[in-house]
């Protein structure tokens, strides 16, 4: 890695000793947030900003992508629209133009028919966003559309989380708050008396799920999702309520908008510490661990009830364990001089635990498997694998026998899900102008990187393949994932040395993947990826 690179990470070090970059505002988080705080009331100049920044991004078409860099999408479009309509509506005619035709006209069974379609049997996103219109006055009948819309049974989060995986619930695992909120509002139209029995439970499960600082997974949209329908639910006073509102309008930015994530820092701080470890003195190296160890978390997680031992994207308290962080933790922490020490033994077999009966490693909770977020996916797999096969020989045996297994158990889930052109495609990365919204190259990159000087037949298959997307420019589309593919061919990275030698000037690139489609880019992706690949 070139002393530029070296420099110009570091230069993103906080105060704390996490190495913070930058994600992209976003035209989804900022519609969300100037909806719930509207809606919730007394916030006039926050909602007005929030909405000067949408009317200054909209695209050259007049519609809305996810990031300022991302093409025009539907949902962005549609949330947009709906932050706007009632204020600006002579600024938004394209939008409304567009979702005319898309929907077929702005009734509410139109709107509800295409956005079931455009999101499958995956209600997470498509019915709160089917909420938030209704509630912003969007349909002349809103008990009509209350009423109508798909039921989200929120009395299925008072059972215990164990059980989640067999109730076949409409939500992805993380969603939980979304199944609740949006379950009360609809309550108010479709009165129940048995069901308003649970109300109050309901709540006092949504308050311990609720993080100090009041965002939901540290996400606007989620977080305003919950304010927009516990205001409809006639809930504007409730505690949850006001703290989810608080972290609403602490997180939003000067220029008015917000981000998908408030940040990704224990994410990038690990991503960066892999790249940098064999640079750095021993001195630095001590400092980085103690922040990184400092990071695990100690206690039961309130929100997905997992055990202590993984890591989250981010240090702020909303939060959640999951494999990928864990595994780019442990792998920092290996690179940085770390023993098999009892905290990395935690971390191992926090991973361990999650492993699904597929033999794959899922995001955040085992045994859900039925929505695409919640299930195995080859690259967090992958991931997991090298944090095993790093720390394998100096684990106790009982743990080290685990390891083995599972690790012969990924194997077989990753030959399972192999795509016959030898690719992988991953979970949390994609390509925004790939037809499907795939990323098979950077999938590809992950997983043969992951599991590199393995002798496995069927990752030559991969090699193969990640040699032949190689474009006629030398670049596999952006610059982030021919980074990864540079490391994970064993190429020699000069041909990536010009965008190393200036790393201020990278474009940015929205490669990372929300959920629903939902693109961001991250400011210290492209730097982190390049020190990999580029050597000194």
């Amino acid at each position: 890695m070139t002393d530029t690179l070296k420099q110009f990470i570091l230069s993103h070090c906080c105060e704390d000793g996490f190495i913070e970059g930058h994600l992209s505002s976003s035209a989804v988080s900022t519609a969300v947030a100037c909806v719930a705080l509207d809606l919730y009331g007394g916030h006039d100049n926050a909602v007005a900003a929030g909405r000067q920044w949408l009317l200054e991004h909209k695209n050259a078409d007049g519609l809305y992508g996810d990031s300022p860099e991302s093409p025009a999408n539907l949902t962005a479009t549609f949330l947009a629209y709906s932050a706007l309509r009632n204020t600006h509506a002579d600024e938004v005619r394209e939008a409304e133009a567009y979702l005319n035709k898309t929907f077929g006209g702005l009734m509410f069974e139109a709107v509800k028919a295409g956005l079931l379609k455009e999101y499958g049997k995956d209600l997470t996103f498509s019915v709160p966003l089917l909420a938030l219109a209704t509630a912003s006055g969007f349909f002349p009948d809103a008990a009509h559309a209350w009423r109508n819309m798909p039921n989200f049974p929120f009395e299925a989060a008072l059972l215990p989380e164990s059980w989640f995986k067999f109730l076949n619930l409409p939500v992805v695992s993380y969603a939980i708050p979304a199944l609740i909120c949006v379950g009360l509002a609809q309550l108010k139209y479709r009165p129940n008396k048995l069901r308003a029995l649970a109300v109050k439970k309901a709540l006092r499960v949504l308050t311990e799920k609720q993080p100090e600082d009041g965002g939901f997974l540290e996400a606007a949209p989620l977080t305003g999702f919950c304010v927009i329908c516990l205001c409809a639910a006639g809930l504007r006073e409730h505690f949850t309520t006001g703290l989810a509102v608080r972290f609403l309008l602490e997180s939003q930015r000067p220029d008015g908008s917000w981000p998908i994530d408030r940040d990704l820092r224990l994410w990038t701080t690990s991503l960066a510490l892999d790249a940098l470890a064999p640079s750095l003195s021993e001195e630095e190296k001590v400092f980085y661990r103690t922040r990184m160890l400092s990071a695990q978390t100690k206690t039961v997680h309130p929100f997905t009830r997992s055990e202590p031992g993984g890591w989250a994207w981010t240090t702020h308290s909303g939060g959640v364990p999951d494999a990928d962080d864990t595994s780019a933790a442990l792998i920092a922490l290996h690179g940085l001089g770390e023993p098999a020490s009892d905290t990395i033994c935690r971390g191992i077999t926090w991973l361990l635990n999650l492993q699904n009966s597929d033999g794959g490693i899922p995001t955040f909770c085992k045994g859900w498997g039925k929505l695409p977020f919640d299930r195995s996916c080859p690259d967090i797999s992958a991931h997991a694998y090298k944090a095993f096969t790093l720390y394998e020989n100096e684990l106790p045996s009982a743990l080290k026998r685990r390891v083995i297994r599972a690790k012969q158990r990924i194997i077989r889930y990753l030959q399972d899900v192999q795509r016959p052109d030898g690719s992988f495609i991953p979970l949390w990365f994609g390509d925004q102008t790939n037809p499907a919204k795939e990323a098979p190259a950077y999938g590809s990159a992950v997983v043969l990187s992951h599991l590199s000087g393995e002798n496995l037949p069927f990752l030559e298959k991969t090699r193969e393949y990640l040699r032949s997307a190689r474009g006629k420019d030398g670049l596999w589309g952006t610059i982030c994932v021919s980074a990864r593919c540079a490391v994970a061919l064993n190429m020699d990275g000069k041909f990536l040395q010009s965008y190393a030698d200036h790393p201020e000037s990278l474009p940015l690139e929205p490669i990372g993947l929300y959920f629903a489609h939902l693109w961001y880019s991250e400011e210290l992706y492209a730097p982190v990826f390049l020190a990999k690949a580029v050597k000194a």
